[in-house]
């Protein structure tokens, strides 16, 4: 990857992006989506038999469209490294398939809650890549300003729809039933 020349406002040319941070910070966050699909994956079993298992199977679908953009993007880039962060990202989803507190979870003890802001943190972190990228797009043209700016929107949705379980199921976890 090779440092993008960039063309201020003005038409005069600006610093161009350090192609090699680019690339390993998208790699994190790729790394990091490889997981949190398990993840969401691993909450959809949770959430089976619900009102809410058809909204945590899309948010499964949802991250599978997410890592498919990443994956392009990366590639675009010209990113050779892809291939280990896949391996890293698939070992790291194994060991989080291994949480304990995942085998004895249930949808309305702490543990569910906990987990429910846990994705909703992932959701957030997705989105600030999202903006980061958009803020770097026009200094790297490889990046789509309106593939991003959707994939933000996105983000701030899945985020909005999580929050909404929380509020609505927070209720039976932690008020004392008469």
């Amino acid at each position: 990857m090779s440092e993008q020349p960039h063309t201020g406002p003005n038409g005069t040319a600006g610093a161009g992006v350090q192609s090699d941070k680019l690339e390993a910070y998208m790699l994190g966050h790729y790394m990091g989506a490889l997981s949190g699909v398990r993840l969401f994956d691993e909450a959809a079993t949770t959430w089976a038999g619900t009102p809410y298992e058809e909204q945590f199977a899309a948010f499964v679908g949802e991250i599978k469209n997410d890592i498919d953009h990443l994956e392009a993007m990366l590639d675009r880039l010209g990113s050779g490294r892809r291939k280990v962060a896949k391996g890293l990202g698939t070992v790291t989803g194994i060991a989080s398939r291994l949480n304990p507190l995942s085998r004895i979870r249930a949808r309305t003890g702490i543990a569910a809650h906990g987990e429910l802001e846990m994705l909703q943190s992932l959701v957030v972190a997705k989105r600030s890549m999202w903006v980061t990228l958009l803020e770097l797009a026009p200094a790297e043209p490889r990046l789509d300003a309106g593939e991003l700016r959707k994939l933000e929107a996105d983000a701030a949705d899945q985020y909005d729809r999580l929050r909404a379980v929380t509020e609505e199921t927070a209720r039976d976890r932690f008020l004392a039933r008469d």
